[in-house]
């Protein structure tokens, strides 16, 4: 990658991570943002479901859409894994 797109790319994953900050609805702190080439990464928990499409589309407004890559979970999701890991564990076995 030469200079000026590496700047760039640092210029835009500044941009996200500036722009996701200043949302008060989203916990950004709980939100890691990179970047790949021109690929944005967000990963981390939002609290809804709500707040992952508002995360996405913040990045997607900066980096566009075909650019960024959803790899967050929301607390439903979290806790519906929880309880299918919970119900497929054998009977008296606790993880």
């Amino acid at each position: 990658m030469n200079v000026e797109l590496e700047f760039l790319a640092h210029d835009q994953l500044a941009r996200v991570r500036t722009a996701m900050s200043a949302e008060p609805e989203l916990e950004a702190s709980s939100i890691a943002v990179s970047m790949v080439g021109r690929n944005v990464f967000l990963q981390g928990y939002v609290s809804d479901y709500g707040h992952r499409v508002k995360a996405t589309a913040i990045a997607a407004m900066i980096a566009g859409p075909e650019n960024v890559h959803d790899r967050l979970r929301d607390v439903e999701e979290v806790a519906v894994t929880s309880l299918v890991l919970e119900l497929s564990l054998p009977e008296g076995q606790a993880h």
